[in-house]
């Protein structure tokens, strides 16, 4: 086996560098999906929504649906931040898609803001991700 530095980013990580030029909106996709704030967002508004979870509140997700998608959503945080976009924005993408298909009708039920614009936080953030994962990086 060869020694390799853990500090150091992968060839697979390298090589998944956009294959060809961007258009200007892919620019500005690509600058928020290879940057781990948006997803930290999506984990601090989960943390956030653990008051009214714990309180059952009306169309909030579940204590354990906040704290296990804040979790997975600073994991892609990381990923992110030490370079590696490709698992970032897969995990940043899966996981929305996850939280939306788990909490989204029942946020829409309750008519309630905070939950709304919830939904609308991870799906457009999400999407952001997915854009990277599955058009830039291609």
């Amino acid at each position: 086996m060869t020694d390799v530095p853990l500090d150091s980013p992968s060839s697979y990580t390298l090589s998944q560098q956009p294959k060809r030029p961007l258009s200007s909106f892919e620019q500005r996709i690509h600058a928020v999906a290879t940057s781990p704030y948006a997803v930290l967002t999506m984990s601090v508004a989960n943390l956030a929504a653990l008051t009214q979870a714990r309180k059952l509140g009306r169309g909030y997700p579940t204590v354990i649906s906040c704290l296990g998608h804040a979790g997975i959503f600073a994991a892609a945080a990381v990923a992110l931040q030490t370079g590696d976009t490709v698992n970032g924005s897969a995990l940043a993408t899966v996981w929305s898609a996850n939280w939306l298909m788990f909490n989204a009708r029942k946020a829409f039920t309750s008519r309630s803001v905070v939950p709304i614009s919830m939904v609308g936080l991870v799906a457009s953030i999400g999407s952001a991700y997915g854009y990277q994962y599955f058009v830039i990086d291609q």
